[in-house]
């Protein structure tokens, strides 16, 4: 099981070191290659020092949708066969989280991703998505059925829609 919760966690050492904590065997190319869906590889590579980018204690040097994207890149490295992502979205912008979605599905295909986000963006092609309202069950069903049948649901994706734009939640920019 690879789990990312929405406050990240990385420790002092270089980028690679942290990544490793996810796999201690991982290759060059494998840490590449979980960078690059997590949308982390072309930041990475733009520091001097690139993966051997020294972080601070917490990753004090590095903002916090970075954070959040190093951590995606560490838990893929685990190759788990359950992927737990806890609004691990939540400070990347929306074209990001897009590359992002669109890489784990590449990637991980076989993977059963638990993803507990406010975005509808995030859920929105889940094959089932659970409403919660004040921590009860509210509804659940694919993204359609919940327009149709799900008050809660298709609020908050009318509210999302008029402070995003159509283009964010419908994949275009």
């Amino acid at each position: 099981i690879g789990v990312v919760p929405q406050e990240t966690m990385l420790f002092s050492g270089t980028i690679k070191e942290n990544l490793r904590w996810g796999n201690e065997n991982a290759t060059d190319e494998e840490i590449i290659e979980a960078c690059k869906a997590a949308d982390a590889d072309s930041f990475i590579s733009s520091f001097p020092d690139g993966y051997e980018t020294e972080l601070g204690q917490g990753g004090v040097n590095v903002s916090g949708g970075q954070k959040q994207r190093i951590c995606i890149a560490r838990a893929l490295l685990k190759k788990p066969k359950i992927l737990i992502l806890d609004d691990s979205t939540s400070a990347v912008d929306t074209a990001t989280e897009r590359r992002i979605r669109g890489a784990l599905k590449n990637l991980a295909p076989d993977t059963t991703k638990i993803i507990i986000a406010q975005r509808i963006s995030s859920v929105k092609d889940a094959d089932v998505i659970f409403v919660l309202d004040d921590g009860k069950l509210s509804g659940f069903g694919n993204h359609e059925q919940l327009l149709e049948s799900n008050k809660i649901y298709r609020e908050v994706f009318e509210s999302q829609q008029q402070g995003s734009g159509d283009a964010d939640l419908e994949g275009g920019e």
